[in-house]
């Protein structure tokens, strides 16, 4: 094989691979939009949106909770409650 002939099999090679990689590209993506569907969900994946009831809900807990002495349970009421506001300093 003279060099002449190598030069042109690599530039060959070369125009192949740039005409195939939007089509590479595109299965690519195919590909991992197919595994994306099938993985199960992480507990956190999905955004919970939190209603005025639900904050109403802890905080009758709460109430309930500080009546019968509980503070430990009034305490985690107070996390849940910063949790649900958004508060990021309810985490120790």
């Amino acid at each position: 094989m003279s060099f002449d002939a190598a030069v042109r099999i690599v530039a060959a090679l070369a125009a192949v691979a740039l005409l195939a990689a939007p089509a590479v590209s595109r299965v690519v993506e195919g590909v991992r939009a197919t595994l994306a569907a099938r993985r199960p969900e992480a507990p956190g994946d999905k955004a919970v949106s939190v209603t005025g009831k639900d904050l109403h809900i802890v905080l009758d807990l709460a109430t309930r909770l500080k009546s019968s002495g509980c503070v430990e349970g009034v305490a985690l009421c107070q996390q849940l409650i910063d949790v649900m506001l958004g508060n990021t300093k309810a985490t120790k």
